[in-house]
C-alpha cells in the first residue's frame, strides 16, 4: 500500500461511495474500483461492504481509515521538518497540548516567540494527557504540555508548574457558601466530574480518607465539566488554573481540605531530531521559565 492508494482509500472512506471519490480525485471509476479490490486483496479483508451503489465501511476499514490519516500526517510533518531544517526561523512547530494548560501557556509562549521568530507558523493539537502523549510517542508532534508524569526514558522534558487541584461547583450551591476547604466526606455525598485519565488516581484519594468517590461524569473536554458544574448536575475537581478562561460563568472554585497536586511539563521526543525551530521553542519556554524550570508563573 504507497502512499496514494492511502489517498484514495481515504477519499472513498469519507463518501461511502466510488463514484464521488472519483469524481473529486479526478480518476476513472472502473480504476478506482479495481484499485480499492487490489488493497483489500493486498490486505486480506473487505474494507467495505457493497449495497448497490452504496458502500458501508467495516471495522477493518475504520481501523485502516485511522491509520492512514495518521501515516499522511506523518509524512506531511517529515517533509515540512526536512524543509525547515536548513532554517531556524521558519517552518511550522507541531504542538500537543491538554485543553486546561494550553489555553493559558501557549498564547503567551507563542506570542513572545513570534516576536523573535515571525515567520514560524504552528499546528496545534488538543486532547487529553495520554492521548497528547501517544499521539508525540507516534511522531506526529514536536513537543507537548502535558499533566502528568512521563516516561523518562522515552522522553525530555521541562517541569512548567505545580498546581493543586481544587473544586468547582455551581456558585447556588450549598457547599459554595462554605468557610474554608472543602472535605473529602464532603465530596463523597456528591455528584463528581472528573477529568476521564485521572478517575481513578481521583478515587484513591477518597479510599485514602476512607470514603468512596461517586464519579458521575468522566470527562473530555474541559468545557464539559464547567456546563455540569454550573447546572448543578455535578461537582467537577479540576486543576487550580481551569477556569483561568470561564470567568464569565456561573462557578467558582474552593480548596481541598487536604491539598492533591499535579504537575505540569512540557515533553519532546527523546533522542528524536526535531527542527530547529521546535528547538528554539523549547529554549524560548526554559527562557520564559527564567532558567529554572520551575514554573512560577
Amino acid at each position: 500500500m504507497d502512499i496514494r492508494d492511502m489517498e484514495i482509500f481515504l477519499k472513498i472512506a469519507e463518501y461511502e461511495n466510488v463514484s464521488r471519490a472519483a469524481a473529486e480525485l479526478h480518476i476513472a471509476q472502473p480504476h478506482l474500483t479495481h484499485r480499492l479490490k487490489l488493497l483489500e486483496q493486498d490486505l486480506g479483508t473487505e474494507l467495505f461492504t457493497r449495497e448497490k451503489k452504496r458502500l458501508h465501511i467495516t471495522e477493518e476499514g475504520r481501523y485502516l481509515q485511522q491509520q492512514c490519516r495518521q501515516m499522511l500526517q506523518l509524512k506531511t510533518k517529515t517533509e515540512e521538518q526536512i524543509r525547515q531544517m536548513q532554517d531556524g526561523y521558519r517552518g511550522r512547530i507541531f504542538i500537543g497540548a491538554i485543553e486546561t494548560a494550553g489555553t493559558i501557556y501557549l498564547p503567551r509562549w507563542i506570542t513572545g516567540f513570534r516576536r523573535k521568530y515571525p515567520s514560524v507558523s504552528y499546528s496545534l493539537w488538543t486532547a487529553n494527557s495520554p492521548d497528547v502523549v501517544e499521539r508525540m510517542d507516534r511522531g506526529l508532534l514536536d513537543v507537548a504540555l502535558i499533566r502528568s508524569i512521563y516516561d523518562r526514558d522515552k522522553f525530555d522534558g521541562i517541569h512548567i508548574r505545580k498546581e493543586a487541584w481544587v473544586v468547582v461547583l455551581s456558585s447556588d450551591h450549598p457547599l459554595a457558601s462554605k468557610e474554608g476547604a472543602i472535605t473529602f466526606r464532603e465530596l463523597a455525598e456528591e455528584p463528581l466530574v472528573v477529568p476521564t485519565s485521572r478517575a481513578e488516581e481521583v478515587r484513591s484519594w477518597f479510599e485514602a480518607e476512607g470514603c468512596r468517590a461517586n464519579i458521575m461524569c468522566e470527562f473530555s473536554p474541559l468545557m464539559n465539566a464547567i456546563v455540569l458544574a454550573e447546572r448543578n448536575l455535578g461537582v467537577a475537581i479540576l486543576p487550580d488554573r481551569s477556569l483561568a478562561y470561564f470567568s464569565d460563568r456561573s462557578v467558582i472554585q474552593k480548596p481541598l481540605e487536604k491539598e492533591r497536586f499535579t504537575d505540569l511539563y512540557l515533553i519532546w521526543k527523546k533522542d528524536a531530531t526535531i527542527s530547529r525551530a521546535a528547538q528554539h521553542f523549547i529554549d524560548y519556554v526554559r527562557e520564559d521559565l527564567g532558567g529554572d524550570e520551575t514554573g512560577s508563573v
